[in-house]
C-alpha cells in the first residue's frame, strides 16, 4: 500500500516543522502572491484593466516565477509601467519586490510532495484512506477533553480584551478568517491582517487589555517573524497559541496553548486548526452570545 507517510505522534520531528520553516524563505514574505490576486479579484467592483491583469496571472499562476516584467507585460496586452503600477496597486513597491516574493512563494510540489501524488495515482484508495486517517486525527486530538477545559478560559480572555488580533500566514489565513466570520455574529471582532507590516504594526499596536492569537501549526511563526513576535511579547497582550508543538519555549509566556493535532502531513494540520478556532467561537457563543442574536422582531 503506497498512502501517506505513518502520522507522527510527536510534532517535535523536524519533518514537520522543516514543512513549515520551508514554505516561504523572505522574512518579510507570509504568503503567496496568488492569495493577493485572488482577494482583488474576489472583492473589486469595477472590473477595469487592474483586473484583466490579476485573472490573467491567475490563469498563468505557475508560469510567474520565470517570467520577466516585458513578459507579464506582453502576456497581459499591456505596457510593462501599466504592470509595476498594477504592483504597486496591490501592495508591492515595486515589480522587483513582487518578483522577490515570487521567488518564495510555495510552488505546488511544497503542498503535495510527488510521492503522495505519486502514490494517489498509483492506489487511490489507500491514499485517501491515509489522508482520511490523519485529518481524523488531528481533530479529534483537538477536541480532546484536555483541550475543550481549555475553552472556558480562552473565551473569557477574548471577551475581556479591548482588542483580539490574528497572527499567522498562508494557509492559516483562512483559519482566522473563519474565525472572524464567526465572531462578528457575536459583536467581537478578530483583526487579521495578511502582510508582514501591517501585522508587525498590529502588534506594536497592542497592549495590557487586549489578546492576541498565534496560529502556527509547527510552532515556527515566532522563528520565521521574529520582530511581530517580540512586539506581542513586549506588548504585554495575553497570548492564545493555536500550534502542534505545545511544548516549544516560544510559548513559554502564552497564557493558553491550543493543540491542533498531532501530524502535518500533505498540510491536515489546517483541519485541527479549523477545529480549534470552532471550538473557541462555540464556547464563546455558550457563555456571551445566542443564536437569536441580532434578529429583529418583525414588524
Amino acid at each position: 500500500m503506497m498512502g501517506l507517510p505513518t502520522p507522527h505522534r510527536s510534532i517535535g520531528g523536524a519533518e514537520s516543522r522543516g514543512r513549515e520553516a520551508c514554505r516561504m524563505s523572505e522574512p518579510s514574505a507570509m504568503g503567496s502572491i496568488a492569495e493577493k490576486l485572488l482577494d482583488y479579484i474576489n472583492t473589486t467592483i469595477q472590473q477595469g484593466t487592474n483586473y484583466e491583469i490579476a485573472t490573467t496571472m491567475v490563469r498563468n499562476y505557475s508560469k510567474l516565477k520565470n517570467m520577466s516584467i516585458g513578459d507579464i507585460a506582453e502576456m497581459c496586452y499591456v505596457s510593462t509601467p501599466t504592470i509595476s503600477r498594477f504592483c504597486r496597486f496591490i501592495g508591492f513597491e515595486d515589480f522587483k519586490d513582487m518578483r522577490s516574493q515570487l521567488e518564495a512563494d510555495v510552488s505546488l510540489s511544497g503542498i503535495i510532495p510527488h510521492s503522495f501524488h505519486t502514490a494517489l495515482v498509483q492506489d487511490t484508495s489507500s491514499v485517501i484512506d491515509d489522508y482520511r486517517e490523519a485529518i481524523v486525527l488531528n481533530i479529534t486530538t483537538t477536541m480532546s477533553p484536555e483541550n475543550v477545559a481549555k475553552l472556558p478560559d480562552i473565551a473569557r480572555i477574548l471577551h475581556g480584551s479591548a482588542r483580539v488580533a490574528f497572527f499567522s500566514h498562508h494557509f492559516l489565513w483562512d483559519i482566522g478568517r473563519y474565525l472572524q466570520s464567526r465572531m462578528v455574529y457575536l459583536d467581537r471582532l478578530v483583526e487579521l491582517y495578511l502582510n508582514h507590516d501591517r501585522q508587525l504594526e498590529c502588534a506594536q499596536s497592542l497592549g495590557p487589555g487586549d489578546a492576541a492569537i498565534i496560529c502556527s501549526a509547527g510552532g515556527t511563526y515566532p522563528i520565521r517573524y521574529p520582530a511581530i513576535a517580540n512586539a506581542i511579547t513586549q506588548s504585554g497582550c495575553r497570548l492564545i497559541a493555536i500550534t502542534q508543538n505545545v511544548s516549544s519555549s516560544y510559548w513559554n509566556h502564552a497564557a493558553s496553548i491550543l493543540s491542533c493535532g498531532v501530524t502535518n502531513n500533505i498540510d491536515t494540520a489546517k483541519f485541527g486548526a479549523l477545529a480549534a478556532v470552532e471550538l473557541i467561537f462555540l464556547e464563546y457563543l455558550k457563555q456571551y452570545g445566542s443564536v437569536d442574536q441580532g434578529r429583529t422582531q418583525a414588524l
